[in-house]
């Protein structure tokens, strides 16, 4: 995902423009963004059990399909967590599926402990998961799903900057305007003085 690619893709059907725009990196098909999500159910690290429908309604749902081998997923981590601080009392959670295989599954417990890891992290051993959301299971790859119950956007990849973007995805699914401008910056303390604009004073007379 690179922030200066801009890619459009867009898919007509039922009379509608569906479309995603992606400032980031490849468009997965535009035609599942504003499709209803489909429920799944899987297991979490800490041996619970986590199913979509429980949060459906509730909350904005962002999927983040990652892995231990995979660096620019590992990168992207914290500005997730630092989101799920950010929006979770606006009713955000991010969901994040491992897709660790047999070589690496067992390291994904110990890894979302040692990092603090702030939300679900389930093990989609079978794929059951990325089949439905993620099935060229790219890595990393986010869904959002409204809390409609409709996918509202899918990006996939990460360049460092990237993240910006998915938290306006973020802020759109949960309503947040992000049309105001930002407030104008204040001089801080230890800023340096303005120059000073007047003439310098006459020397004293003799």
């Amino acid at each position: 995902m690179t922030g200066k690619t801009v890619k459009i893709a867009s898919a007509l059907g039922a009379g509608a423009l569906a479309f995603v725009l992606w400032a980031c990196g490849d468009v997965k098909s535009a035609s599942d963004v504003g499709t209803a999500a489909e429920d799944f159910t899987a297991r979490d690290v800490d041996g619970n059990t986590f199913r979509l429908s429980d949060h459906i309604g509730k909350q904005v749902v962002l999927i983040d399909f990652w892995a231990t081998w995979c660096s620019p997923c590992l990168a992207e981590m914290p500005h997730l967590e630092a989101m799920q601080d950010k929006y979770k009392s606006k009713g955000f959670l991010v969901v994040a599926v491992s897709m660790d295989g047999p070589e690496s599954i067992a390291d994904v417990p110990a890894f979302a402990k040692r990092n603090s890891m702030n939300f679900p992290v389930l093990l989609d051993e079978d794929s059951s998961i990325a089949s439905i959301y993620n099935p060229r299971k790219s890595a990393p790859l986010s869904a959002i799903i409204d809390k409609s119950g409709r996918i509202s956007a899918i990006r996939e990849g990460y360049n460092p900057g990237d993240e910006a973007y998915v938290e306006k995805d973020v802020q759109k699914a949960l309503g947040i305007d992000t049309s105001a401008p930002a407030p104008a910056p204040t001089q801080s303390a230890s800023a340096a003085p303005a120059a000073s604009s007047a003439a310098p004073a006459a020397p004293p007379a003799k």
